[in-house]
This record gives structure tokens, sequence and C-alpha cells, in this order.
């Protein structure tokens, strides 16, 4: 049995909505079992469809605890820094109402109660994570990330015509926090930064679609969904930045095509520790594909 309460600023909502926002990568027939079975007690009271939840509500549900509370994939653990692999879908922390009973964060925080993320990734993109378990390895890890010390490369299929080698672009880029996007510009603007992106080709694919690496210089938001659609070459199911009609077309919307494969740490950083290690994540199955 898994007992969840609900977070204070949580409006009120249906069972069944509250659920996939909690745990989103819950299956559809296990929440549709839960459902149908009355599997769930809410303040106690067997509940189902139709069911109102708010904040504070103590939920009881009786499944499957691997559904709940899913195993993490390991890189990387010596008891100071934690390095493992994010599943695509899955959010690296609780959204703006405190909703995230399945996050990275969570998930890492079973392990080890006092891991804390060094960095965070967007719930559509998969792949390797850092974890300070410290205070002191959470201070030099995010000193390491803010100074750009660490590697980050990352796998992408791509729209459009192919780049004819490498290449290191800039842009400016204005984040919109009402709307929850980004803006990709060439010229400076109040409040915009400098993105830098390095692109290398790798191969050519069917359907007008090219894989490549990239290389966030710098650590912005939605950088790479935003300068790859800026540049006319948008990431494969980016619903958000991309092209819709190209990602249903080929069964891709909903279905971001972006990898974090490998996280680096050089010498000479903050790092300075870990100088040589890298920690790569195997490629999903789109990549496959």
């Amino acid at each position: 049995m898994i007992r969840h309460e609900i977070p204070p600023a949580a409006p009120e909502q249906e069972l069944s909505r509250y659920l996939r926002r909690a745990w989103p990568l819950l299956p559809g027939h296990v929440l549709k079992d839960l459902m149908k079975r009355r599997d769930v007690r809410v303040n106690g009271a067997r509940s189902g469809k139709g069911t109102a939840v708010r904040g504070g509500d103590v939920l009881e549900i009786y499944g499957d605890a691997r559904w709940f509370e899913p195993d993490v994939e390991v890189l990387f653990d010596d008891g100071r820094l934690l390095a493992a692999v994010k599943p695509q879908g899955l959010p690296s922390l609780p959204d703006r109402d405190g909703v995230g009973a399945d996050t990275m964060e969570a998930r890492l925080k079973r392990l080890h109660p006092s891991a804390r993320l060094c960095h965070r990734l967007d719930a559509a993109t998969g792949g390797a994570m850092l974890a300070a378990l410290d205070d002191e390895t959470e201070a030099l890890a995010l000193r390491a990330f803010k100074n750009r010390e660490l590697v980050k490369n990352y796998r992408a299929v791509l729209c459009g015509e192919p780049l004819a080698g490498e290449r290191t672009l800039t842009a400016q880029l204005f984040k919109d926090a009402k709307r929850g996007v980004v803006r990709v510009s060439e010229r400076s603007s109040p409040g915009s930064q400098e993105i830098v992106t390095r692109v290398r080709p790798l191969c050519a694919l069917p359907n007008d679609l090219w894989e490549a690496e990239l290389e966030p210089v710098t650590g912005r938001t939605h950088q790479l969904r935003a300068h790859m659609a800026f540049i006319g070459r948008p990431i494969l199911g980016d619903d958000k930045y991309g092209d819709r009609e190209i990602n249903k077309r080929l069964g891709f919307d909903g279905r971001l095509c972006l990898w974090c494969e490998r996280i680096a740490i050089p010498e000479g950083g903050a790092l300075g520790a870990y100088a040589g290690r890298e920690f790569c994540a195997a490629a999903p199955e789109w990549v496959k594909q």
C-alpha cells in the first residue's frame, strides 16, 4: 500500500487526473484498473472514477509498488556524487503546485534521503543526470555547472536539411516566464542571454531527418529545442518549438527525440576530484528505430 498526502497548494481535481499528474509515467491500464476496482482510498473511503480530491487529502493506493516507486538506473555512486538515468516523460522536480510524487528527485531520495539535483532536464528529455549527496559536493557541482566546466553531449534527431559540418552556433535567448516558453533571436534585447550550441551531424535518416550530437556550451532553459527550431532544424517530436505536422505524420507527436547521452568532467574544475570521469546513458529506443 502506498500512502500519499496531496500537497496543500494542489487545487481540487478529479482523482484520476491527480494520479496522472503525480505519477506521469503510470501506465494507462494500471490507472484504469485502480479506478475500476476502487483501489484508492481518499481519507479512508474507497474511491474511484468521479471522485474529487484536493490539497491535504490523504490517499491510500492499493497497487503494485513497482509502478509507484520505480527503481533507478544508477551510473555512479560513491556516497558523495550520484549519476543516474532520468526516463523521458519524468519531471525533474514537482510542478508549481507542488504535485510530483514521482520525479527524478523523488526517485533519488528513495536511494539517498540527502540527494539533491545539481541540474535539471526537461520532463520530455531523458538521459544522464548528476546529484549531490552532501553539502560540499553540491556546492562544487553547482559551481562547475555555473562556470560551464562540464561537457554535456545530447543525441537528437533533427528535421530538415543537414548542416554541412560541425558548427558552433550563437544567438540570443529571451525567457517568457508567463507563457513558459523562450524566444531566440540574432539580436540582443533587454533581458536576453547569449546561447552557444555546438552541432555535429552524425548521419542522414529517411524522411528528411538526420541524427546529430548537440552540445549546449551555455545551459539555458529549452536552449537546444529553441535553438534548433530557430535555425530551421527542429527536433523531431518537439510540439512546443518544432513542426507538429511532421511529428504527427511520422508518429512522434509528444515523443521528443532528445537525450542526454554523456556528461564528462574535465581537468582543473570545481569537481577536480572526479576529473576524467564520464557518465553515459544508453540510447533510448527511438535512436535504435
